[in-house]
């Protein structure tokens, strides 16, 4: 008998969820680990069919982290053996969980005197961003991932957001825009990624999507307390690969 998987309503997404047949999870174990954003996009185009309802976004290229990151756990949630509160590291699933919150479009802030705008990460960006470093055309650093989603998600108040046309042009865009960026003097980097960071936790919906040098992670967002036993938790990831049994990939010699 498969598995149910709980639908999932937000104001973008408006998705049923159906377990993945065992010629998926061979599908995604052939795309490469080290694409994590692609494999997440296979994945979710595999397990979610969209409603036609107006406002749904059925692309999950145009969602957001946040929201490819919740489907994606969610999917985890009803299908491995521990539950829907399974275990990350010393914590579980609800550590990492922004109840009552939905997709947040844009927060203004402003630095140095200057009205800026955040925007979350799309799915599509954040692949691009992957592949950038993947090919070696940054360092997979900490420092990389920061200046790139500052790139891909900041813009002045009075600045169209980039239009998608596809991968390759909205790459030069993001190189340019992450060359100008690195340019900043320290103390201007410092400031903005500051800024930065402020504007996105007020943007976090669902999940806090966050990067660093392992791409795009979850930060958890219950408070540590030695009295209630919640630890301090690393940023999580929810990886594509995660979502197949340990005994399908055994029996596929994947293990």
């Amino acid at each position: 008998m498969q598995k149910y998987i709980p639908p999932i309503n937000t104001k973008r997404l408006h998705l049923e969820l159906h377990e993945m047949q065992i010629d998926d999870a061979e599908a995604l174990c052939e795309i490469p680990a080290v694409y994590d954003q692609r494999t997440m996009t296979d994945m979710l185009r595999r397990i979610a069919r969209s409603s036609d309802r107006p406002g749904a976004v059925a692309d999950p290229r145009l969602w957001s982290t946040n929201e490819r990151m919740f489907v994606t756990a969610s999917y985890m949630a009803a299908v491995i053996e521990d539950g829907p509160n399974f275990a990350i590291g010393k914590g579980h699933f609800s550590d990492y969980l922004l109840p009552d919150t939905d997709f947040v479009a844009e927060v203004p802030f402003e630095f140095e005197g200057s009205q800026l705008v955040w925007s979350p990460m799309l799915g599509y960006q954040a692949e691009v961003i992957e592949t950038l470093v993947t090919s070696g055309a940054y360092k997979p650093t900490d420092y990389t991932w920061w200046c790139a989603a500052m790139a891909a998600c900041v813009r002045g108040a009075d600045e169209e957001p980039i239009a998608y046309v596809d991968d390759a042009t909205y790459e030069d865009v993001l190189k340019e825009r992450i060359t100008n960026i690195r340019a900043l003097a320290e103390s201007q980097f410092v400031g903005l990624f500051d800024a930065y960071i402020d504007a996105a936790a007020q943007g976090a919906h669902l999940v806090y999507a966050i990067t660093s040098k392992h791409g795009v992670v979850a930060a958890q967002v219950s408070v540590p307390n030695q009295d209630t036993g919640v630890p301090e938790l690393a940023p999580a990831r929810f990886p594509a690969h995660s979502c197949i049994s340990q005994r399908a990939r055994q029996i596929m010699g994947l293990v």
